[in-house]
């Protein structure tokens, strides 16, 4: 019976599965063919628009090189001379009217529509009606020969000429020996033409779309199963943050994904960081609240009777800040708060942590440091505050700090600790503020001054030891010295006895 029930419960998951399975590639595959559908629309537009602006750069470097190239062949400027009702268009001494062999050879060879305008009509040009006549003397819009006259710089257009024939027109402007302007160079492309460029430009981008949507789809429906994976992974994640568990990690395999759900892991995690932050930091000084620095500090206690580190705790506290908040308003207090609590991170950075206890104090522990060398560091730290200023809603805010400081010991106990501080902290309070105390009742050293006599001393006893170590090897030299100099001069008197027994 037992079995028969594990059985039914197996093929229910697997059921259960399948849906869910099923599920992921209905919100995979459908978003994918949309995604498709949108790329080819955006890409065919994109390509359009690119080609229009490269048809109108190309239009426009034509009519230039119209312009320049009839300046070149006929020098001179531009007339119009009218007699027996007829308009001949000259320049120089050529006659341009009824000459379309330029301009038809330019047309011919880059399949664009070519116009010489004079004023607002068209003396020469390749534009023809249904019936194969050219638009000789038929007029260009009023509004482009007013904007060419104020502008008289390259103009595109998108223009119907004739009957429902749409072009794409740029005009050049043409100028005599003057310096006025007195026509232009129209350039046309007819849109027709542009659209079945642009075809074949997106061509491409449908196919490789396509395909790669293809592809896509064959992608999601084998790794399902590991999306479902990925999927239950944060899920346990999730269920594990419901539960208090805030250091817990994420599965790598999830965060190793580079698609959606990869990034979808990496806010969960990124989400967990922001709870862990609002449950142990303070809101408006991002430091460590009262809880969480308590509990840092116990940890700490326990490592360092492990390892036998030093460490110091101190507590801090800003001098008449209840006066700060008076004169200057709650706003100006909270941007005080905020500036010593970026001045603290500063402080412990890789040294310890930095804790917001309450209103205006501030709890600071420095790990594997001494009394004295955290003694200095707070006198700078200290010196560096009174020196500075709050700008705050046209106001300057200047202020001073006392500190308490406590030699780190782990026999005892944190609260213990914490209340030596509180006490040394009370004790520059009413003893002047705007100080350290490490020995309350006692007047306090310069702590910086202690700091460089202690690291002169070290200093010298390394320049002691190297000093004896030279004038240890300096006598070994010398003895040895001196026993070869006693052999040379025994040798010496052996060889004159054996000489003169020889002799």
């Amino acid at each position: 019976m037992a079995t028969k029930n594990k059985k039914k419960k197996k093929k229910k998951n697997k059921q259960k599965f399948s849906k869910l399975q099923f599920a992921v590639l209905i919100r995979t595959v459908l978003p994918m063919l949309v995604m498709g559908v949108a790329i080819i629309v955006a890409g065919t537009m994109s390509a359009a628009a690119s080609l229009q602006q490269e048809v109108y750069r190309s239009l426009g470097a034509a009519g230039s090189a119209v312009a320049s190239s009839l300046d070149e062949m006929y020098p001179g400027d531009y007339q119009l001379i009218k007699g027996d009702g007829i308009a001949y268009l000259i320049k120089g001494r050529k006659e341009l009217t009824g000459d379309f062999s330029f301009i038809d050879r330019i047309a011919k060879d880059s399949g664009m529509e070519v116009s010489l305008i004079y004023g607002d009509g068209r003396f020469v040009t390749t534009l023809k009606d249904e019936n194969g006549d050219r638009y000789i003397g038929s007029g260009v819009h009023p509004n482009i020969v007013r904007e060419m006259s104020e502008k008289q710089k390259t103009l595109n257009y998108r223009s119907e000429i004739g009957r429902g024939q749409i072009f794409y027109v740029a005009y050049v402007p043409l100028y005599n020996s003057d310096g006025s302007q007195v026509g232009m160079i129209g350039t046309a492309v007819s849109e027709a033409m542009v659209r079945s460029e642009v075809t074949a430009a997106a061509r491409p981008i449908w196919i490789i779309t396509i395909l790669g949507m293809l592809v896509a789809s064959f992608i999601s429906i084998r790794y399902t199963n590991r999306i479902i994976s990925a999927i239950r992974s944060m899920h346990k994640f999730l269920s594990r943050m419901v539960m208090g568990r805030l250091n817990n990690e994420m599965d790598e395999s999830v965060l190793k994904r580079r698609d959606e759900i990869g990034a979808t892991g990496e806010s969960i995690v990124r989400m967990q960081n922001a709870v862990r932050v609002l449950v142990e930091c303070d809101p408006l000084t991002t430091l460590y609240n009262r809880r969480s620095g308590d509990a840092k500090l116990k940890a700490l206690l326990r490592k360092a009777a492990q390892t036998g580190a030093p460490f110091c705790v101190a507590l801090g506290d800003i001098d008449f800040f209840k006066k700060v908040n008076d004169t200057y308003g709650h706003d100006a207090g909270d941007a005080v708060l905020k500036f010593v609590s970026a001045a603290m991170k500063d402080l412990v950075n890789g040294r310890g942590f930095a804790v917001r206890w309450g209103g205006e104090e501030f709890f600071l522990v420095f790990e594997e440091m001494g009394l004295i060398e955290v003694a200095a560091a707070i006198e700078n730290f200290l010196e560096a505050i009174r020196a500075s200023v709050v700008h705050h809603g046209g106001q300057s805010i200047r202020f001073t700090m006392s500190v308490g400081l406590v030699e780190g010991d782990p026999t005892r106990d944190a609260q213990e600790m914490t209340k030596e501080a509180d006490e040394k902290l009370y004790y520059a309070k009413e003893h002047g503020r705007d100080q350290l105390v490490v020995t309350p009742g006692e007047e306090q050293p310069s702590y910086r001054d202690l700091l460089k006599q202690e690291q002169e001393s070290d200093r010298n006893e390394t320049l002691i030891t190297f000093s004896d170590e030279f004038l240890d090897s300096e006598n070994l030299m010398q003895l040895l010295s001196e026993n070869a100099l006693k052999e040379m001069e025994e040798q010496d008197g052996k060889d004159r006895k054996d000489g003169d027994e020889n002799g």
